[in-house]
Formats: structure tokens, C-alpha cells, sequence
């Protein structure tokens, strides 16, 4: 029986993201069966590969650390992988050459870097009338702020997510997890699908331009709709709800172990009494209400802790769920990679890497039936297709790729570690 083809296949990308909302871009539209060619120079690499913050295999870093970071693995899976400089006309014109025959080109520099490199929409139009540029910038392409480089832990500030976050009378708390980053890369997939079928539609290209501040900011429509309706300023709360309770994250038997629970209704809570084998407590006039039991939450938090502390987070979830109640177990890192749900949706895959070695890696959040996805290769090496692509691709001759090693347009090892080894 054929393999069917991806929904993607016979789409080019040129994906000349770094860090992580264009690479996350970059990956999905690959997972999805498009041709990604990673794009990278030797002077200046994707920083993953060499701010991998100790993330290798057995904490070491190997001959090659850059091709053995597993940031760098994560992000970049089913890619190509080529560098170039575009600092020169020559890498210019050659990257003119991978915009003849490409369908998206995916970057995430600040505002000016395109153009500085003449490589501007118009540009790249002109080169090719079907060609989609998707722009994923700190604060956007135009606007006071436009030249204003951040990452995304310094977004969640400006798009106004970090008043949100803690505990009241505390000051604001960093989410950690740098939201923006994932946020605009899920919402640039998204945006390159939509170009590509009004592309269809008009036989023409689009400049798709995506701020991250602005992706972030989309997260609080309900905080800017009260304020605009009532004049009210939204607060941080914790780990509580505004019109639920009791609601909150709570310690279980083992050491730094955790559930969630929330109880959205008096029937919920009367359940929960039930479960916790408390029924009497139901009808305490303290929490009979959603409003008193508002009231009364540190109370209510105290009895829940004194049932919680007695189960392990799964024991305590699945004893609160069967009952109908919304509750979860608080997942570490291990806990994901052996929890049953995620291994029977095989969520988590098994990828080898002829650098890094064999190790699981998470899939993909989406499943498409008659599309299905396949994992054609691991994420490349620093220039590990430059024969493929410069060769095969675009006709190049092998002493003339010998030529743009030996003018550092191409290589295989970063500009800055070769020199050290040197």
C-alpha cells in the first residue's frame, strides 16, 4: 500500500528562524510534510546551537557540541539543514536563487534585518510573485517600538500577561515557560496555511507579518473587555478562580508533589465532600455557597490538603475525576514521558540522531487521518545538506561549493569555535 502524501509535500520553506517561535514554525509546517530548509550562517548561527545551557546527551557536550544541543534537536526535526551568509552579495544572490523556487520564506530577526540584507518583501516579490514572507518579530514591523528586540520572557511583560501572574501583594511572577515564543510559532504556522491558500485563490504571494507582543496580548481579551465595559483593572489570584471555589493546587504524600482540583458548582462541591469522605460538610453554612466557600477558602484549602496529603497526585485525580471532578495531577518531566494517556496516543517518539543519540522526543499536539505525519529525519547538522542543496538543488558544481567553504559563505562548524580550535 503507497504512503500518503502529506498535506504539505511539494511545499518549499526557507526557514531562516533562531531560538524558538521560528523554528517552532518552521518544525509544524515540516511535520506537516513541507521541504524545510533550515538556514543558518557561520558566523552566526542559530544561538541554540551554542547557548544550549548544558542540554546534551549524558551532560556532554561531545567534539561537536553544536550539533549535539538538544534545544537545537527539539526545534529543528524533518528540516534540512544549510548555512549562509547573507551579509554578502554572494550569499545574497544564492538565497535569490532558493526564493525562485520557494513557497515560504519563515523569519523571526528584528525589523530591520531584511532589508538590511536587501532582502526586503518587495524584493523577494520580485523575484517570485507567489512567494510568501511570514515575519515574526519582537513588537512588530512598524510602530514606536518596532526596533526594539526582546525575548520572550521580556513579552509577557509588555503584552501585559506578567500583571496576571503570582500571588496577590506579591510582586509579578515570570510564567517561565516564555509563552510568546510558543505562541507566535503555533500562530505563524497557522498564518503560512492561510497564505498559502489564499495563494491558491490569487495566484499570488503575501507578506504575513506577526508580532509577538500582540500574540501575547491576545491571551487577556477577557481582562481588556472588563476593563473597557467596567473600569475594573485585573489582579493576580494564584492558583484560584473568580466565579469558582474551592479551586487550587494541592500538596500531595510524596515530597513536592501535586494536584489540581476546581469545583464549579454546589452539586461539584457536594460530590467532592464525598469523595473526601466528608458529606456532612456539604452543609456547613461556611460552604454552602459558592460565595461563602469564597469566603472561607483558606479554610476550605486546609481540609483539602489534609485529604490530598494522604494520595499520591494520580490516586487523588483519578479518585476526584471518576467522581466528576475537574482535577489534575501535576506532571513532571518523568511523570509525562510514563504517564499511560500520552504512551497510548504515542505522543512521545523515540528519534535517533547520529550525533546526540537515540532519545524520546514529544510529537505533535495535532492528527491528521488521511494526512498522516511522518518522521522523515532528525534535525540537521550545522550544514549537514549543503552538497544536497547547493549541488543537487540549485546546480552548483563541486569546486564551486568548494569555493564558498573556502570564502566562509558555507561550512560545517560555527565561524567563532572554528577560530578557537584553530
Amino acid at each position: 500500500m503507497p504512503t500518503p502524501k502529506m498535506a504539505l509535500e511539494g511545499i518549499r520553506v526557507l526557514d531562516l528562524g533562531m531560538f524558538w517561535a521560528g523554528p517552532y514554525a518552521g518544525k509544524l509546517l515540516a511535520d506537516l510534510g513541507a521541504e524545510v530548509i533550515k538556514i543558518e550562517a557561520i558566523r552566526r548561527p542559530d544561538p541554540l546551537r551554542v547557548q544550549a545551557r548544558g542540554l546534551f546527551p549524558n551532560g556532554d557536550p561531545g567534539e561537536r557540541p553544536w550539533n549535539r544541543s538538544g534545544m537545537i534537536n527539539e526545534r529543528n526535526r524533518n528540516k534540512y539543514g544549510i548555512t549562509l551568509d547573507l551579509t554578502t552579495p554572494k550569499g545574497v544572490a544564492i538565497f535569490k536563487e532558493l526564493v525562485k523556487i520557494g513557497d515560504i520564506i519563515s523569519e523571526n530577526f528584528s525589523a530591520r534585518v531584511m532589508e538590511g540584507f536587501g532582502l526586503g518583501y518587495p524584493v523577494l516579490r520580485e523575484i517570485n510573485p507567489r512567494i510568501i514572507l511570514v515575519s515574526i518579530s519582537s513588537q512588530g514591523l512598524n510602530g514606536p517600538d518596532r526596533d526594539f528586540v526582546s525575548y520572550g520572557n521580556a513579552l509577557e511583560q509588555s503584552g501585559g500577561f506578567t500583571f496576571l501572574t503570582g500571588y496577590p501583594d506579591v510582586p509579578p511572577y515570570f510564567s517561565s515557560g516564555n509563552y510568546p515564543d510558543a505562541i507566535a510559532g503555533i500562530a505563524a504556522a497557522g498564518a503560512a496555511l492561510v497564505a498559502l491558500r489564499q495563494r491558491r485563490r490569487t495566484g499570488q504571494g503575501v507578506h504575513v507579518e506577526l508580532s509577538q507582543r500582540e500574540a501575547v496580548s491576545h491571551m487577556l481579551g477577557e481582562y481588556v473587555m472588563d476593563y473597557s465595559m467596567n473600569g475594573r483593572v485585573g489582579e493576580p489570584i494564584g492558583n484560584r478562580h473568580r466565579s469558582k471555589a474551592p479551586q487550587g493546587c494541592y500538596p500531595c504524600k510524596d515530597e513536592d508533589t501535586w494536584v489540581t482540583l476546581s469545583v464549579g458548582t454546589d452539586q461539584e462541591w457536594a460530590t467532592l465532600c464525598q469523595v473526601m469522605g466528608m458529606p456532612d460538610l456539604a452543609g456547613d453554612p461556611r460552604f454552602d455557597h459558592v460565595l461563602s466557600r469564597y469566603q472561607h477558602h483558606d479554610e476550605l484549602d486546609a481540609i483539602i490538603t489534609s485529604w490530598t496529603q494522604e494520595r499520591t497526585p494520580r490516586e487523588a485525580m483519578e479518585a476526584l475525576r471518576t467522581a466528576g471532578i475537574a482535577a489534575g495531577a501535576v506532571n513532571t518531566v518523568p511523570d509525562m514521558l510514563a504517564d499511560p494517556h500520552f504512551q497510548a496516543r504515542g505522543f512521545f517518539e523515540v528519534e535517533s540522531h547520529p550525533e546526540s543519540g537515540t532519545h524520546p522526543y514529544y510529537s505533535r499536539p495535532m492528527k491528521l487521518t488521511k494526512t498522516p505525519h511522518i518522521h522523515r529525519m532528525p534535525a540537521p547538522g550545522f550544514g549537514e545538506h549543503n552538497q544536497y542543496i547547493y549541488g543537487t538543488l540549485l546546480g552548483r558544481s563541486q569546486a564551486e561549493i568548494a569555493e564558498l567553504e573556502r570564502e566562509g559563505i558555507i561550512g560545517t562548524v560555527p565561524a567563532a569555535l572554528a577560530a578557537a580550535e584553530g
